[in-house]
C-alpha cells in the first residue's frame, strides 16, 4: 500500500513580504502562519510531516504545531529547490518507497479547505504528478516599463496552488533535472513538465491563497475566522 509523506517548505525569507519576521511565522488569530498551514494537512492520510527550514531558524522551536503523527525537520538550501530536496531526501531515509507521494504545501498558504485536500489525496489516475489549480478569471496584461504590450489570453490558463503531490522516484529524477540543468522554477510541476511527463489538475478553491505581501494577511485573517473554526 503506498504512502503519503507530508513536506512543508517553510525555509524562505520572504523578502516581498518585509520586516523581521519571516511570514510564516506571522501571528493570525492567535496562531502563525505556519501553524494554520501544518494544521490543513493533520489527517491520518498523511502518515507524517517533514518541515524544511532555514539554517537560522530561531522561530520554530518557538511555534507550537498541531499535528497527528510525527513532525521531522531538516535544513532548506538557497533556492526552494534544494529545500524540496533536503525533504526528499530525509523522507526517503525514513524508508519511503519508489511509489510512495510526496505531498507538498507551501508554509504560507493556511486556508486550504479539508475538501480539496482529501481530492489530491485521493487522486486515482495515471499521472505520477497532480496539483491543485485554479482557472484565471481576471483579465491578463503583459506588460513592459509599466506600460501594457498585449492582452493574455486566459482561456486554458491556470493558477498553480499546493498542495502539489508527487510519485517519489519520479520527484527525485525531477529535482535531479533541476539540478544539471540548472533551472529556475518555482514548483515542481513545470520540471515535470519541462521533462514531458504529465500533470494532472484538480480544481482548487480561490481561499487556498498564499501570503506573498502583507495586506494579504487581512484577506487571511478573514477566510480563517469565517471558514476555519478550528483556529
Amino acid at each position: 500500500m503506498q504512502q503519503i509523506y507530508g513536506l512543508i517548505v517553510a525555509a524562505g525569507s520572504g523578502s516581498r513580504f518585509g520586516g523581521q519576521t519571516p511570514k510564516q511565522y506571522q501571528q493570525v488569530l492567535g496562531k502563525s502562519i505556519l501553524a494554520h498551514s501544518v494544521a490543513r494537512l493533520n489527517t491520518p492520510d498523511v502518515l507524517d510531516l517533514t518541515l524544511v527550514l532555514a539554517a537560522d531558524d530561531d522561530f520554530i522551536d518557538k511555534t507550537p504545531l498541531e499535528f497527528w503523527s510525527s513532525i521531522h525537520r531538516t535544513t532548506g538550501g538557497r533556492e526552494r529547490w534544494q529545500s524540496v530536496w533536503a525533504g526528499v531526501r530525509a523522507i526517503r531515509a525514513r524508508g519511503a518507497k519508489d511509489d510512495d507521494w510526496v505531498l507538498i504545501h507551501d508554509a504560507a498558504r493556511p486556508c486550504l479547505p479539508m475538501q480539496d485536500l482529501q481530492n489530491i489525496l485521493h487522486y486515482t489516475g495515471d499521472a505520477q504528478g497532480v496539483i491543485l489549480a485554479s482557472p484565471v478569471v481576471d483579465t491578463l496584461k503583459f506588460a513592459q516599463d509599466n506600460h501594457i504590450v498585449r492582452t493574455i489570453d486566459r482561456e486554458h490558463l491556470w493558477q498553480a496552488l499546493t498542495p502539489q503531490m508527487f510519485r517519489l522516484k519520479v520527484l527525485e529524477q525531477v529535482l535531479d533535472f533541476v539540478q544539471q540543468h540548472n533551472l529556475s522554477i518555482t514548483d515542481e510541476a513545470s520540471a515535470l513538465e519541462q521533462m514531458g511527463k504529465p500533470v494532472a489538475i484538480i480544481q482548487g478553491s480561490k481561499m487556498n491563497m498564499k501570503l506573498t505581501y502583507a495586506d494579504d494577511l487581512v484577506l487571511i485573517e478573514a477566510i480563517l475566522a469565517r471558514y476555519f473554526l478550528d483556529v
